[in-house]
């Protein structure tokens, strides 16, 4: 049963909170004490739990019960009702003076008032910290044990010289000896050893010619990609060794089919001050010699910025152009191509026209 299991849940939620509060009995409370260091008897006392209980009667709340459906979930059952029932069994097996022991937990009692007691069982409280001894701190000091040394007795010796005769000495004949030398020829290899090698001679033989083919396998291949890319991107090298006059500023020469109708004032400047009537100066109608250039000053989206970088070049005396394309408009200024005229017109525009203006 659910009930069964609730003071098992009260110790499992006390290794985490310091005090359950269980409605009807009371609260139980688990006071952590450290390790302590005895440094006048050098040891180091391990850590411990000190159990408590107290009965006064406190609001009511859902810990416990919320607890034990979080670890054991929805479909155990009720919690509330198994707390109900655990408060209900100790208080009946504690009338009469009788007393209610819950192994691996603790003891319920009364005492003389009739209040609820309880004794807790410290090893379970303890569970955590079980096995922990007191540690000695003092170095311990080895013995040093000493084996008998034997010491053999004195011993005397008598010098007494001794005569020994002499030996007369005869030479004796020389002797020869006939030593043959035999020499352990190689033994010819056997038949198994030359497979064996030709085996092994015709394996490397095959394995270079898989490396040597693969690797110009390889090399062509590589030299393929390398030639398609080179030939898919010829235009963007080509761009890229472009040599360009000035990168500050574009400068675009407009195709000579663009230039056929000379005469359209559709991307002349038209002055607000003036009258409708009034015909341009002559300037407006010559005819170029060449392909006109143009310096990109700006390129917008809105139209008010159009308008007002146009006024501006007008005011400033140059011949703006608008030039479309995608979705922004350009305004450049009409020049003419030759380089030193160019020049000087990026010159006196990048000097006379504020900067903020060229960007997009």
């Amino acid at each position: 049963m659910l009930s069964d299991k609730v003071p098992y849940y009260i110790l499992d939620l006390l290794q985490q909170a310091p005090s359950v509060y269980v409605e009807g009995l009371g609260r139980f409370e688990a006071i952590f004490h450290p390790a302590l260091i005895d440094l006048p008897n050098a040891r180091i006392k391990p850590p411990y739990v000190e159990p408590d209980f107290k009965d006064n009667p406190e609001a009511p709340n859902e810990t416990l019960a919320n607890y034990i459906r979080y670890v054991s979930g929805p479909e155990i059952g009720s919690p509330e009702k198994a707390i109900a029932e655990f408060v209900s069994t100790v208080h009946e097996n504690t009338l009469d003076g009788k007393t209610y022991l819950i192994e691996k937990f603790g003891t319920f009692s009364r005492s003389s008032l009739g209040n609820i007691r309880f004794t807790p069982d410290w090893d379970a409280f303890n569970l955590s910290f079980s096995g922990l001894e007191v540690l000695d701190l003092r170095k311990t000091e080895e013995v040093k044990t000493t084996t008998p040394v034997f010491v053999p007795p004195p011993v005397t010796y008598d010098f007494t010289p001794e005569i020994k005769e002499p030996v007369s000495y005869v030479p004796a004949e020389p002797t020869t000896v006939n030593e043959e030398t035999t020499e352990v020829a190689p033994s010819p290899p056997t038949e198994e050893q030359i497979r064996h090698q030709e085996r092994i001679d015709e394996s490397t033989s095959r394995l270079w010619w898989i490396i040597l083919t693969s690797a110009l396998v390889l090399i062509a291949v590589l030299c393929a990609y390398l030639a398609w890319d080179i030939i898919s991107n010829r235009n963007r090298l080509n761009d890229l060794t472009q040599v360009y006059q000035d990168t500050s500023a574009t400068i675009r020469i407009d195709e000579p089919i663009n230039t056929t109708d000379t005469t359209n004032t559709e991307n002349i400047p038209v002055n607000t001050d003036t009258s409708t009537g009034e015909i341009p100066p002559a300037e407006n109608t010559q005819q170029p010699t060449s392909s006109p250039c143009y310096v990109v000053v700006g390129a917008f989206t809105d139209p008010a910025n159009i308008s007002k970088m146009v006024d501006r070049l007008t005011s400033l005396g140059y011949v703006s152009e608008l030039l479309k394309g995608g979705s922004l408009t350009r305004v450049a200024i009409r020049s003419s191509c030759d380089q030193e005229a160019l020049q000087k017109l990026l010159n006196d525009a990048r000097s006379s026209i504020n900067p903020e203006s060229w960007i997009y």
